[in-house]
């Protein structure tokens, strides 16, 4: 199954464990953007709960394409969301081994949302040693309005259970299954795509 999605800015575990149960995904940088979805926002754990980090965007016409929506620069919030990663993250098991690379991500200036979405998502896939978008020949399902909207925002609320795993705050919060993907690597390392793949999601 071929799966359309929306590129979206550190993605959930469950939009990423279709991605890896898919037969090929293909990204949608050209609808009209949206408010209210996970394309600039993510969600992390940290010592007080959950914690939404969310990229500022510049005011445009309304509906605008996904691709001319432009990042705002007049807080300086790569270095919020990265001090919020590194502090929720240091001391889980493999964040060092992605820590220099995505530190020196946070410190270059991307003026378009779907340009800094991309080149994260590259930075994922390839942690994951998964393939980039690709175009099955088959029919394709369209996920956006069910993946790519906030908690409570679904269209359509899906079924899942992914396969658990030790978190950082786990002893304080429980175990909290649908972070951003970033949470599942930083703790699991190179079992992040096993534990993808093992996830348990339905499609109604």
């Amino acid at each position: 199954m071929t799966l359309l999605l929306d590129l979206c800015y550190l993605p959930p575990v469950q939009y990423m464990a279709h991605w890896v149960n898919a037969k090929g995904v293909l990204l949608d940088t050209a609808s009209p953007y949206l408010k209210g979805t996970w394309r600039n926002r993510t969600q992390i754990a940290t010592a007080g709960g959950p914690l939404y980090l969310s990229i500022p965007l510049l005011s445009g016409k309304y509906l605008q394409p996904y691709h001319e929506v432009r990042i705002a620069y007049h807080e300086p919030w790569q270095k919020i969301h990265w001090r919020s990663i590194h502090d929720a993250y240091r001391k889980s098991p493999f964040f060092e081994h992605y820590a220099d690379e995505l530190e020196a991500y946070y410190r270059q200036r991307t003026e378009r949302l779907v340009d800094w979405n991309q080149g994260l998502m590259a930075m994922l896939l390839r942690w994951m040693q998964l393939s980039s978008e690709t175009a099955a020949p088959e029919a394709v399902t369209d996920m956006r309005k069910r993946l790519g909207l906030k908690p409570g925002k679904n269209e359509a609320d899906l079924q899942f259970q992914p396969k658990p795993y030790v978190q950082v705050f786990q002893d304080r919060l429980g175990f909290l299954p649908n972070l951003s993907v970033l949470d599942l690597l930083c703790c699991t390392g190179p079992q992040a795509r096993y534990i993808l793949q093992q996830s348990i999601i339905c499609r109604e």
